[in-house]
């Protein structure tokens, strides 16, 4: 392991930040104490304070949830607006001001609750649709306030009455900022934390392992709001004075996403360090460029994003950029693996414990219940039905294989019974229980895990920790929400990753996996919710022939200890014909055979499918476990 990582992550590492930490808390506690320290020196750094707390709120949803907000200084001018309107003497239709701890509070509520209800109509949107819905929300927001000039003043803007200790101010904020970070650093280590990351790591994923993510990203989405518009809310009642120009300026979001950046985006001490260092930074530029100093700044964040996109924090992670680099003028880093890496194994396989291998446990059919039964499935795609009509059952301990040309259909039905695609037609049954107009976390929750085609891994997390993510969310409850993993948790994670051959790499980042060792994760991943149905998609895709072995082995011994159904979508004929008792054949989105893989490789109708009029293929010799056909 590198040594500087190993340090850093050691004892050692955390012995100096938590020294450095408190050194500095401890300067900002006697800093008004001292002698000399003047009013204007206090109010710079209560303005420095404030712009760390937005910074940290704004990474609460770019960092941790992967959500770039261009119209996050919203709230924190909703916060101020709110606070000024309560406490303003002048002729506002209020009479007598509020008393500031009321104002401040109730400007923070209602910036909360606005968040939340925006947030519940715009995170569904993606990438840069989402941005400019909020960068749309801040410009409608700010000319409501500019117009509605009976209540807000309009253009000229609200006075506030003065305050009078400027010493109690600062550590007011004080408190509050280190207040936040402490809530940030306790958020993050829990597995409410842990899901924030997933939904960034890999939304789709997250939902389809328990993860109700809509619900999840409203919540910090309206946190992060309430929090800016209290700041908001103490900066008005500070500077006494707002406007339109300076309470809704995009500079605010400009220089909170500017410092996340440059600290480090989606850690915890990455947007303190960023914001810290900008606001002295434009300090000095403000000071020596003047008119300029806006052209500085840009200039800065493209070198931030060029040569530093893991931030200042991303210099002690030997993954990100390195100082050698930036003496290069940036030398090309490690491009990240590409989805495409997924079906290229090129390291070598992991070494194969020895162990007996297990066959698939054969049930005899009057013990066997319906796991899930589908009737009927229907879907389009604009004029091109993916699948029509498909009926398809899988039983309690069955392993049933799903074949067919590219494009017949079989990964839009998975997606059909995960819930991934709403259906045009048909039903889905889950046990007793119709799933038709479920979402795909609840249908997770139930007990129906999905590997996929393209293997969907947390990668820049480590093996343990995407195992630890896969838990049965809908077990966790409130309470184990905001808790770290519990032992039970990592024994069983442990005891999973040994089974896979994955405890070695246990500490490393999933993405440094090869393609066989992330499918291995995969299908780990997907048995830590102890479901009882597992949606397969091409376990063998692109993978190293030793581990494909492996794998087989492994699924068999998963069926036959445990009794986990699984319904495998597969190109490698010969894989199928050794696992499963039931193949079904799709071909143009329809069902063309269903049967033991020596009857279904004996139908004429597939054999054309698979290699046209004139093609021919052997059938499997043993009847359904062991054939020698070839994977077409």
């Amino acid at each position: 392991m590198n040594l500087r990582r190993q340090w850093l992550g050691g004892p050692g590492g955390r012995l100096v930040v938590r020294i450095a930490a408190v050194a500095a808390l401890a300067w900002l506690i006697v800093l008004p104490l001292a002698g000399g320290t003047s009013d204007s020196t206090l109010f710079t750094f209560t303005l420095m304070f404030t712009g760390v707390a937005v910074a940290i709120n704004w990474n609460l949803t770019g960092g941790f949830i992967g959500y770039v907000d261009f119209g996050h200084a919203v709230w924190f001018g909703i916060g101020a607006y709110i606070t000024a309107i309560l406490m303003s003497l002048q002729s506002n239709g209020l009479g007598i001001g509020w008393p500031p701890i009321p104002a401040i509070l109730l400007g923070m509520v209602i910036a909360g609750a606005l968040a939340a209800l925006i947030g519940r109509f715009t995170m569904h949107l993606k990438g840069p649709y989402f941005s400019i819905a909020m960068l749309g929300t801040f410009v409608a927001m700010r000319e409501i306030v500019r117009t509605w000039g009976g209540l807000t003043g309009g253009g000229v803007g609200l006075t506030l009455p003065p305050y009078l200790n400027r010493q109690l101010f600062y550590y007011l904020e004080l408190v509050l900022v280190v207040g936040l970070i402490g809530l940030t650093w306790w958020l993050r280590r829990t597995r409410f934390g842990a899901a924030l990351v997933a939904i960034r790591e890999d939304e789709l994923g997250a939902q389809m392992r328990g993860i109700a993510t809509t619900r999840l990203k409203v919540v910090v989405f309206s946190f992060a709001g309430a929090s800016t518009g209290l700041f908001g809310g103490l900066w008005a009642y500070q500077n006494t004075f707002v406007d339109p120009d300076i309470a809704f300026i995009e500079t605010r979001t400009i220089d909170a996403i500017m410092g996340t950046l440059l600290g480090g985006l989606g850690t915890v001490i990455g947007p303190i360090l960023g914001s810290v260092g900008l606001y002295w930074l434009r300090e000095v530029l403000w000071t020596n460029l003047l008119d300029y100093h806006l052209v500085a700044q840009g200039v800065l964040l493209i070198v931030i994003v060029l040569f530093l996109p893991k931030g200042i924090v991303g210099l002690f992670d030997p993954r990100a950029v390195s100082l050698r680099k930036l003496w290069r003028w940036g030398a090309a880093e490690s491009a990240p693996q590409t989805e495409d890496d997924v079906l290229s194994d090129s390291g070598p396989a992991p070494p194969i414990r020895s162990a007996e291998p297990a066959r698939a446990r054969t049930i005899p059919s009057g013990e066997r219940t319906r796991v899930v039964e589908a009737n009927g499935i229907v879907k389009r795609f604009g004029g091109l039905t993916a699948v029509d009509g498909v009926d398809i059952e899988v039983f309690s301990g069955e392993m049933v294989g799903l074949i067919g040309p590219n494009g017949s259909g079989k990964t839009t039905l998975f997606d059909c019974l995960s819930r991934v695609h709403g259906l045009d037609n048909g039903s889905i049954r889950l046990g007793t229980t119709d799933i038709t107009r479920l979402s795909p976390y609840q249908v997770a929750r139930m007990g129906v895990a999905r590997t996929f085609q393209v293997i969907r891994v947390y990668r820049d997390l480590t093996v343990r920790e995407n195992m630890e993510l896969s838990v049965q969310w809908g077990e966790i409850g409130l309470r184990g929400l905001f808790r770290r993993t519990d032992t039970a948790t990592r024994a069983k994670a442990e005891q999973l990753m040994e089974f896979l051959m994955l405890a070695p790499m246990a500490d490393e980042a999933a993405g440094t996996l090869s393609g066989g060792q992330r499918r291995l994760l995969e299908i780990g991943m997907a048995l830590m919710s102890d479901p009882t149905l597992v949606l397969l998609d091409e376990a063998t895709s692109g993978i190293n022939p030793t581990l494909v072995e492996d794998i087989k082995d492994r699924l068999m011994s998963i069926n036959a200890e445990q009794g986990v159904s699984f319904l495998m979508v597969e190109h490698n004929v010969q894989f199928v014909a050794h696992l499963c008792e039931r193949v079904v054949v799709l071909d143009s989105g329809r069902k063309l055979a269903e049967g033991t893989p020596r009857q279904v490789m004996e139908e004429p109708a597939v054999i054309e499918a698979y290699f046209g009029a004139q093609g021919h293929q052997d059938p499997p010799e043993d009847g359904g476990r062991a054939g020698e056909a070839e994977s077409p």
